[in-house]
């Protein structure tokens, strides 16, 4: 199962930067953001976001390898919509709360 197959448009990013430029140009519906980005961590990116008017109020659900619970902490704190740890979260979760975030029928 992949996003793109469930109707979703996904727009990737390799760098925290790039992640930022994107969000500041394209103004998504919502992010996925994982923790672990070159250049940038995704907790600073996620900082960032959250203190730019623009950008503040769009929806971001984290998806980490990290199992440290601080950074789940940290990351709800800073406004989050939902964490998943990669390799304990099914996809169909996943798809689940971005539909349910969007407010897109199954």
């Amino acid at each position: 199962m992949s996003l793109t197959k469930e109707g979703f448009k996904v727009i990737p990013a390799s760098t925290g930067e790039e992640a930022l430029r994107i969000a500041q140009t394209e103004q998504p519906e919502l992010i996925l953001l994982d923790l672990m980005l070159p250049k940038l961590d995704g907790m600073m990116v996620l900082r960032i976001l959250r203190s730019s008017s623009n950008t503040r109020e769009i929806p971001v659900i984290v998806l980490s390898g990290n199992p440290m619970e601080r950074d789940k902490v940290t990351a709800q704190k800073l406004g989050i919509t939902q964490y998943f740890r990669k390799d304990a979260s099914p996809m169909n979760e996943l798809v689940a709360t971005i539909r349910t975030t969007l407010g897109v029928a199954v």
